[in-house]
C-alpha cells in the first residue's frame, strides 16, 4: 500500500504507465441483452486471463491504467470504473470482479463521436504519464447523434490518442441485415487513423 500511495506524492506528480486505456462500451438500444452480456463478459474474461496478465507485466514499466465507460447518446456517458492502475494478475482480477458486479443499463442514441471526445478528455485529465493512449470503442451501430466521427477521431489523433473500433455483431441467423454490416464497418474503419 505504501508504494501505491507514494506515486501520488510531491516527488512524482504523475503515475507512469505503459498504456492508458479507455474501454468504451455501447449500451444503446440497438444492443440487445445478449450483445450487452457478450460485450461485458468479454472484457471481464480478458482481465481474468493469464495471457493478458503476462502481456501487462512484459511492458517496459509492467503497469497499465484502465477506465471503463458506458455510452449511448452524445450526453449519455457514464464512467463505470474510474482509472485503475493494474500491474499484476491480482489487480486485473480485482478489476474484473468489480466490473462483473456492476449493473448493466441501456439508453437512447449512438454517439461514437461523443465517446471518442470523452475518452480523449479522460486521457488528457487522467494524471497519468502514459507511453500509449488508447480508446477501445465497442458497439453495433453507426454514429447517429452528435458530430461526425471523423472529426472526433482526428482531434483524438492530434492529442496522441489511438482509437480502435470493436464491432459487436452477435445476431441470430437471418437477422444480420446490410445496415448492421455497415454499422460494423463504420465502427472498425472510421475510427482507425488513416
Amino acid at each position: 500500500a505504501m508504494a501505491a500511495s507514494s506515486v501520488f506524492g510531491p516527488a512524482r506528480a504523475q503515475t507512469e504507465v505503459d498504456l492508458a486505456l479507455v474501454i468504451a462500451v455501447d449500451i444503446s438500444y440497438s444492443m440487445d441483452m445478449d450483445e450487452l452480456a457478450l460485450q461485458r463478459s468479454g472484457f471481464v474474461e480478458a482481465f481474468r486471463s493469464p495471457i493478458v496478465h503476462a502481456a501487462i507485466e512484459r511492458g517496459t514499466l509492467g503497469r497499465i491504467a484502465v477506465t471503463y465507460v458506458e455510452w449511448a447518446g452524445t450526453f449519455d456517458q457514464k464512467v463505470l470504473m474510474p482509472w485503475t492502475v493494474i500491474e499484476n494478475g491480482g489487480d486485473a482480477v480485482a478489476f474484473a470482479e468489480r466490473l462483473s458486479a456492476m449493473p448493466t443499463r441501456r439508453a437512447q442514441r449512438t454517439s461514437i463521436s461523443g465517446v471518442v471526445d470523452l475518452g480523449t478528455k479522460l486521457l488528457a485529465t487522467s494524471g497519468l504519464d502514459a507511453t500509449r493512449k488508447v480508446i477501445d470503442v465497442s458497439g453495433d451501430g453507426p454514429n447517429n447523434h452528435g458530430r461526425p466521427v471523423e472529426v472526433a477521431r482526428d482531434e483524438a489523433v492530434k492529442a496522441g490518442v489511438t482509437s480502435n473500433g470493436l464491432p459487436i455483431l452477435l445476431k441470430r441467423a437471418g437477422s444480420l441485415d446490410i445496415g448492421d454490416l455497415e454499422a460494423g464497418v463504420e465502427l472498425a474503419g472510421v475510427l482507425a487513423p488513416r
